[in-house]
């Protein structure tokens, strides 16, 4: 089994799921209801049992593992949450998995870790399981409101704010490796052709067509390919945020609106790419004002006065809020470009 996503096989293509689902016998579905409405009438085989995903805490999916039947594979069905939960559970039963994605909106997609939440900290389990292989159905992911594979955008676009930290942490005379501007350059090309093939790809109802469903899907493994990805700068602020936010307030946002707002607050607190990176979430249509995801602008601020603390609690490296402040007078200045 090969964890390295690189070499995983994903399938693209117009009705995968039908021509796939005679080989589904026996199986488990770990999905969510909205997933499992669109793909079940796709399925020949009536599932052994579908467990509706609630999250990635250890106490649920302790309960869930005991109550599995014997099954020959497991199917993950759904967004980010649903592919983890399936991910977990097949590797906890040493089942053969095969994920569905119904969205393209995480890097679930094309990753074997995960962050297993405990009762004190998150977890970080490196390595789980591979899938046999992956399908992405044209026809069901564009049935998922746009917004959903839009924000899967911001995997990709975040990665301006991973240049942006490296080049703050060199200013401030901190330890990193040296600046390369091959390296900057490469992620900035990388960044642009591909949010420029997604955008082009959007039809009136800004839904991504194929070319835009399959780079919003393989940005998550290409990513690995970059030059940056080996110098292990790992300072921005977009996925910290993401999870910080659910640490602290106990519900998650939607996982892509949550890093194109975490990257923008990477981008204005270390000055650099903040334009660029509103500019290209606004072209892919990925949505990051906290009033369209679902969050006040206290709670942003309560999740950033807590990203230090977090970093240390789960042994991340050090961030912008380990060497400064956030009066509210900034606060209210970042959160006003961003609203703008």
């Amino acid at each position: 089994m090969d964890l390295d996503s690189r070499r995983w096989d994903a399938r693209y293509g117009w009705d995968l799921i039908s021509g796939h689902a005679p080989r589904f016998r026996d199986a488990v579905v770990v999905s969510s209801p909205s997933a499992m409405a669109l793909v079940e009438p796709l399925l020949v085989h009536r599932p052994l049992q579908v467990v509706l995903q609630q999250g990635m805490r250890e106490s649920i999916l302790d309960e869930m593992l005991a109550a599995l039947p014997e099954a020959q594979r497991m199917l993950a069905i759904g967004g980010g949450n649903a592919l983890d939960v399936g991910k977990y559970l097949a590797w906890k039963k040493g089942w053969p998995l095969i994920m569905v994605p119904t969205i393209v909106s995480t890097g679930a997609v094309f990753q074997s870790p995960l962050a297993l939440r405990r009762e004190e900290r998150f977890e970080w389990i490196m390595g789980t399981v591979a899938p046999e292989y992956l399908l992405f159905d044209y026809g069901v992911i564009r049935q998922a409101p746009a917004h959903l594979n839009c924000s899967g955008m911001a995997e990709c676009i975040c990665y301006l704010g991973q240049v942006g930290a490296w080049k703050w942490w060199l200013d401030q005379g901190l330890e990193a490796p040296a600046w390369d501007q091959g390296v900057a350059d490469e992620v900035l090309d990388w960044v642009d052709s591909r949010a420029r093939v997604f955008r082009e790809s959007l039809d009136e109802g800004g839904q991504p067509g194929e070319a835009g469903i399959r780079v919003a899907a393989e940005v998550n493994r290409e990513r690995y390919d970059l030059k940056l990805h080996s110098l292990g700068v790992g300072h921005s602020l977009d996925h910290a945020f993401c999870i910080t936010f659910e640490w602290v307030h106990g519900r998650e946002l939607l996982h892509g609106e949550a890093v194109a707002l975490g990257s923008l607050i990477n981008g204005y607190l270390y000055d650099w790419g903040f334009d660029r990176t509103k500019e290209l979430l606004e072209e892919c249509r990925t949505r990051f004002r906290p009033s369209e995801i679902g969050c006040t602008q206290q709670e942003v601020l309560e999740a950033l006065n807590h990203l230090a603390a977090f970093a240390d609690l789960v042994g991340h490296p050090g961030n912008y809020f380990h060497y400064r402040g956030l009066d509210r007078k900034t606060f209210d200045a970042m959160m006003a470009a961003i609203e703008a």
